[in-house]
């Protein structure tokens, strides 16, 4: 076999004026597995007799296997230019930031100890929980627009939003790191290849591209589309394939029309390179396998699709075109003052910090990182933003108080099918435990439906139920001959809330049921039209909606009840728990990987799987627009074990108040959530991180099925499931997941009468 032999080239970076590095990492794996992984570095010069002095350098690391250790580091810092040293070294072992972490340290979140409320807002898209949050912070919908709004989905990045007595308007935004962009990028184009494949259509290929299917990474928002550059009539301009608000305007595009030419032409360069690739590669793949291409079954167009996916990351002019819309999405950072900009080890920007005391100016600013404002298409950083916090003195219109103390925390909507929401999304759940008040907001045109009924299930089984606060939303929109008048139509509403209750009392029994129902007394809201603003007056159903609603969030703070009671258990049939939880998580990823069938579950299809790998082994994130196993898993153990913590077999003292009891066993979920988050995401995600890019990396007829099976090994490496003749796996998983449920019980003051 003849060794591979890396080698650096010299690169233009496309727009940005200066000169990059091109190489193939020995000691980093490729798509394929293997070593060889493409890397691209900014050399942070314009002369291109610098800039080849430093790709020299390279060529002398790459030629020289003695440079290949990580710990040759500190050597090479002696012998080499910084920039090439970082370009070798750094992400040999992968580090991945945490962008909360980063908010955290520059804009602490305060806590009850201030008197603050940390509030959690979940709800399913379109429901209008960014709309209450514009209602709690007082910002106008016509001249603010902040945060952003719209009928579909807008909220893609966590915010919060903390409101202070200071007149100082203070912001931390954290970014996707360089990695997470580049690659939904790249799927970005291949989207667009594949589309220029199936349709020819130019407008196909452009939507393809320009907005991801997972509908978070929307190219559109950094280089505009046709339609928000083109000087069209304002009515064609407003479609529902948009994703703007449709509100007064009051300010101008921040693009000048020379600006609009030049980013429309980029476009069409973009989308004519795109079908270029796509015509070259299909038809020399389709000849090189004899596939006519107009006759082709299902199974040979998928392979085929593959094919494609693969030749394309080999070929350098798709990874060129690549580098060419990377080189332009970062460029829109240029919009920004460089010294709020704080880079990483590769330049590229971490996060940026903002203070003013001017609101007007505070939130043009912040906008830019917020906004789906469409006439400022291809000038906004949206996409690119992983959270954002921001603090200042942000009260409700509509408040008489001097003072109002609430953390108010936004994130992405849940989605509306039973399949999206079979569980709940780890990045909701695990923000359960850091709330005090979690507002769930629902359309009460179209009331608890699977999402909603799903979050009041997770609730109770992690023992944060009396966080809830339920909110319905276009309660105006309630409307038929048989619910004349508002009393009627809150029963209508609170009819399908109680189906729901009923629906999770089956799963975890009548002590659930009693908690949820207990909501409905003074912690249930009907809001309409909560995009109006208005004041305060006692007449108005709005404004009593919303001071009740704000009085029951601030409530959620006051001292917990005292459990002076003690749950006694005994764990002999702990093990049946255990295995009803890891068969109810088996099974149906067995079905959704087509390694078996169920007429319940849908099987997925190979490119969602695929990508699903992608997120979990390359990414850092652990699910993919609805496939969530790592969210399931915790779902599964959360309810088996809530059925055994729910039913002690005695309590000391016998005879105590009921309400004691539920606070015990919330106390035991509460710390069982904590420790089951932290668990499944280290045994199923971060240890097996190498298991899921080996998944993914598979190529080429054959790897579905090969992919499926990977999966399913790590799933029973995770969790394997306990049977009547124990093996060595299953005995040390039933052994860890009794440990994490005799520490819960401990911190809640209960006791296990034996653990094996």
């Amino acid at each position: 076999m003849v060794e591979q032999t890396f080698r650096a080239s010299l690169s233009k970076s496309q727009g940005r004026g200066g000169w990059c590095v091109i190489f193939k990492h020995p000691l980093r794996s490729g798509k394929d597995g293997k070593p060889g992984l493409r890397v691209r570095r900014g050399l942070g010069t314009i002369v291109k007799d610098e800039a080849q002095e430093l790709v020299d350098q390279l060529n002398k690391i790459l030629n020289d296997q003695k440079w290949w250790n990580p710990s040759e580091k500190y050597r090479a810092e002696k012998e080499f230019h910084p920039k090439i040293v970082s370009a070798f070294y750094d992400n040999i072992t992968p580090e991945h930031r945490d962008p909360w972490a980063i908010r955290n340290e520059i804009l602490p979140l305060p806590g009850k100890d201030e008197g603050y409320v940390k509030t959690l807002m979940v709800g399913t898209i379109g429901a209008g929980k960014t709309t209450i949050v514009r209602q709690f912070i007082g910002t106008d919908p016509n001249r603010e627009r902040f945060p952003s709004t719209s009928a579909a989905k807008t909220t893609t990045s966590n915010i919060e939003l903390i409101s202070t007595s200071h007149n100082v308007y203070k912001a931390v935004v954290s970014f996707f790191d360089k990695s997470y962009v580049r690659q939904h990028i790249e799927e970005c184009v291949l989207f667009a290849i594949m589309a220029h494949l199936e349709t020819k259509e130019k407008k196909e290929v452009e939507s393809k591209f320009l907005v991801h299917s997972e509908q978070r990474f929307r190219l559109s928002y950094l280089l505009g589309s046709t339609k928000s550059l083109s000087k069209l009539a304002e009515e064609d301009e407003i479609t529902d394939e948009e994703d703007f608000e449709k509100e007064t305007d009051v300010d101008e595009s921040e693009i000048s029309s020379n600006e609009r030419a030049a980013l429309l032409s980029k476009l069409n360069n973009y989308v004519s390179k795109i079908q270029i690739i796509g015509g070259q590669s299909y038809q020399k793949l389709a000849d090189e396998f004899d596939i006519e291409i107009e006759n082709a079954n299902k199974d040979e167009l998928e392979t085929l699709q593959e094919l494609i996916e693969e030749k394309l990351y080999k070929q350098e002019n798709f990874q060129a075109l690549v580098d060419e819309i990377f080189d332009d999405v970062e460029s829109k950072f240029d919009y920004l003052d460089p010294a709020s900009l704080v880079k990483d080890k590769s330049m590229w920007p971490s996060y940026w910090i903002f203070e003013s005391t001017d609101r007007a100016d505070f939130i043009k600013k912040i906008n830019r990182f917020s906004s789906n404002y469409a006439p400022n298409f291809g000038c906004l950083l949206t996409p690119l933003v992983e959270g954002i916090r921001v603090a200042g003195p942000f009260r409700p219109s509509w408040s008489t108080a001097d003072d109002v103390k609430l953390v108010l925390m936004d994130g992405e909507g849940l989605g509306h099918t039973p399949d999206s929401a079979s569980s709940i999304s780890t990045s909701v759940t695990k923000r359960f435990q850091i709330s005090d008040a979690i507002v769930l907001v629902d359309n009460a045109a179209q009331p608890m439906q699977a999402a909603p009924t799903a979050v009041l299930q997770s609730l109770v089984s992690s023992g944060h139920h009396k966080k809830l606060i339920v909110c319905f939303t276009h309660f105006d929109e309630v409307k038929g001959v048989n619910i004349p008048n508002v009393a009627m139509r809150k029963d209508h509403v609170l009819d399908s809330f109680d189906n729901s209750v009923v629906s999770v009392g089956k799963t975890l029994g009548q002590r659930a049921e009693r908690v949820l129902r207990s909501c409905k007394s003074d912690r249930i809201f009907f809001l309409s039209k909560t995009q109006n603003t208005f004041k305060p007056d006692k007449r108005s159903l709005i404004y009593n909606e919303f001071k009740k609603m704000l009085a029951a969030i601030y409530k959620t703070i006051e001292p917990p009840i005292p459990t002076n009671v003690t749950p006694i258990y005994d764990d002999s049939n702990l093990v049946l728990n255990i295995q009803k939880a890891a068969m109810e998580f088996h099974n149906p990823w067995e079905a959704k990987l087509k390694l078996k069938r169920d007429p319940r579950v849908k099987p997925e299809h190979w490119a969602r799987i695929k990508a699903l790998t992608r997120r979990l082994g390359e990414l850092n994130i652990d699910e993919y627009n609805g496939l969530q196993p790592v969210a399931d898993m915790i779902s599964r153990f959360q309810i088996h074990l809530y059925l055994f913590v729910e039913n002690p077999i005695s309590w000391d003292p016998e005879i105590s108040p009921e309400v004691m009891k539920q606070a015990s066993i919330d106390n035991i979920t509460q710390e069982l959530d904590s420790q089951l988050h932290r668990f499944f995401s280290e045994r199923l995600f971060k240890e097996q991180i190498k298991n899921w890019h080996q998944a993914y990396s598979h190529r080429g007829s054959g790897s579905t099925k090969i992919r499926a099976y990977e999966i399913k090994d790590i799933y029973n490496d995770a969790a394997p499931i306990p049977g009547e003749v124990p093996s060595s796996e299953s005995s040390v998983f039933v052994k860890e997941i009794r440990k994490i449920l005799k520490e819960a019980v401990t911190v809640g003051d209960g006791k296990i009468n034996s653990i094996v």
